[in-house]
């Protein structure tokens, strides 16, 4: 070939066929990216490379539990929201469940103890998002207290009695700290660093 591919596409194909196997296998399955709009060609090519030889990656059976417990405990509470506070404004991550599960990997992996370079591994992270699926991290990532959440959802304020002036604000913009491990499995938690994981307050209310 005379233009430049990603080793793996290189080593892993040999024929036409190959090549359309193996680019529909890893781009036209499940999961989608887009690079092509990057104009520096070798950023590019080190995205190509990072993601195809990641999708190769197989998973153990720990780390699929640990996923289908974060998208169950993600669904299950948005389907409470809209059973018991149908009315209440809740910015769903109903379609985007998954956020959770990706949070969570890449804080895990960002946390992992290096024995042989100790310094190598965060252990404070902040987190800003919008609306969007921001009780659900809360909750699922950060393990906020599902209680606290419905105390807020239920139009109860957090302000002390005696501030008879101001309004409490609304569920959506509540930020909260939380220091925890991320693991990729719920058995190993020895291989990763506690991590105080810091979500602030909604960006686009900051100026106001």
């Amino acid at each position: 070939m005379d233009y430049r591919v990603t080793s793996t596409l290189a080593e892993d194909t040999h024929t036409i066929k190959d090549v359309e196997e193996y680019l529909n296998k890893l781009y036209c399955s499940s999961v989608g990216v887009e690079f092509e709009h990057i104009q520096n060609e070798d950023e590019r090519l080190w995205l190509y490379e990072n993601y195809e030889s990641t999708m190769k990656e197989q998973f153990t059976p720990a780390e699929k539990v640990k996923m289908v417990q974060l998208l169950v405990r993600t669904e299950e509470m948005e389907k409470l929201q809209q059973k018991r506070f149908a009315t209440h404004k809740r910015y769903s991550s109903e379609g985007s469940e998954s956020i959770t599960v990706a949070l969570n990997s890449i804080l895990a992996e960002a946390s992992l103890i290096n024995k042989e370079n100790p310094d190598q591994g965060i252990e404070y992270a902040v987190l800003g998002m919008p609306h969007r699926g921001r009780l659900a991290t809360l909750v699922v990532v950060n393990d906020y207290p599902m209680r606290n959440l419905l105390y807020k959802i239920k139009g109860n304020n957090d302000l002390p009695a005696e501030i008879i002036d101001r309004v409490d604000d609304i569920p959506t913009h509540i930020a909260v700290s939380n220091t925890k491990k991320f693991t990729w499995s719920g058995a190993d938690n020895t291989r990763n660093k506690d991590v105080t994981l810091t979500m602030v307050h909604n960006p686009s209310h900051l100026e106001s």
